[in-house]
């Protein structure tokens, strides 16, 4: 196969720390024809503006910096987008990474498929830095995608499909902007392939995320996705149902009680709270124990010093000495004069 031409766009706001390492991910692609598009979103930090630029006076052509005021992710993807010639585009933020062979294998997964309503394919998730594991997406499957989305924005998709589609709905600036564009590519007839490998690293480097912002908000941002696409949810009512209740009874949630949790839910909350905190007490036990060691390690230490020091004496190395002469004389020599030597001892230093 040819090698594909992608442009991956990355978003940046106040991650200049982080950005060199996807803007090296994006690079590495093996076998493919790579152009970098880094957005820098109205950054303030003082320092990932010019972090931006350095990229692009390092790899010259291959990267180009855009500065501009603040829009929010989907706006700035747009932005990058909006700059690409290539036939494919990936959206990858600026604190994450993916795999030399990301762009290589999501397009032969595209052209192995020969069908035009392919807009793009995606792949498992890796967690890194403070999370771990391994987000194995599902098939694609348009029903299952209006109740809950099923891949990350870092995918590689058509430029041409992209453009159909008119690019993420930048007023979407919250969060679930990604999930929109892909209910938007069912509603217009398009599908998606999967490659089951981790070929994209997402970072948790913090305690909040905009993932995690935004699902404090699920209610509210799923609403307007409903509303977006009214029509589609509306001819699709009865099959989400009938699917939504039977994802109930199949993960065992359909037991609620006046809490509105299901019962077997909270007893699974329940149990993990409880490995929670025997995982504290364990770390508590693991440092008393680490501080017993380094106690023990440094009264070794203090007594092999003062071995040291009592063995570099002048009246121990005589008394050694003396013990090897009289060791290697006969008995008959030995007996007394060791018993002289215990008796001047005595006179000397008393009983």
């Amino acid at each position: 196969m040819p090698r594909p031409t992608a442009t991956i766009v990355i978003p940046c706001y106040n991650h200049g720390r982080f950005v060199a390492d996807a803007v090296g991910s994006a690079l590495e692609q093996a076998d493919a024809d790579i152009r970098v598009v880094v957005i820098d979103d109205g950054s303030d930090d003082g320092t990932t503006p010019q972090a931006c630029d350095e990229l692009a006076e390092r790899f010259g052509d291959h990267v180009r910096v855009i500065h501009q005021p603040n829009t929010g992710l989907p706006g700035a993807r747009n932005r990058g987008a909006a700059e690409a010639r290539t036939e494919y585009l990936a959206f990858l933020d600026a604190d994450d990474t993916i795999a030399p062979d990301f762009v290589r294998k999501l397009a032969d997964a595209i052209e192995l498929a020969a069908d035009p309503s392919v807009s793009h394919a995606y792949c498992q998730e890796t967690l890194t830095d403070r999370a771990h594991g391994t987000w194995r997406v599902p098939e694609w499957d348009p029903e299952l995608l209006l109740i809950t989305n099923l891949h990350p924005v870092t995918c590689l998709i058509k430029r041409s499909v992209f453009e159909t589609l008119g690019g993420f709905d930048a007023t979407m600036t919250r969060g679930y902007e990604d999930w929109e564009l892909w209910v938007r590519c069912a509603a217009r007839g398009f599908r998606a392939v999967r490659v089951a490998e981790p070929l994209f690293f997402w970072r948790r480097h913090s305690q909040d995320t905009m993932i995690h912002d935004a699902v404090t908000r699920h209610d509210q941002l799923y609403a307007q996705i409903i509303e977006r696409h009214r029509a589609l949810y509306e001819r699709s009512f009865e099959a989400l149902a009938r699917r939504c209740n039977s994802m109930l009874r199949a993960f065992d949630c359909n037991w609620i009680d006046e809490t509105g949790t299901p019962i077997p839910l909270q007893y699974l909350h329940k149990k993990t709270a409880e490995a929670h905190a025997l995982e504290r007490e364990l770390d508590a036990i693991k440092q008393e124990l680490a501080g017993v060691r380094e106690h023990t390690e440094s009264c070794r230490k203090r007594c092999e010093a003062t071995r040291t020091e009592y063995e570099g004496m002048a009246g121990v190395r005589l008394h050694r000495r003396v013990g090897r002469v009289l060791d290697a004389m006969p008995g008959v020599l030995r007996v007394p004069l060791r018993g002289m030597l215990r008796a001047c001892r005595r006179v000397l230093v008393g009983p």
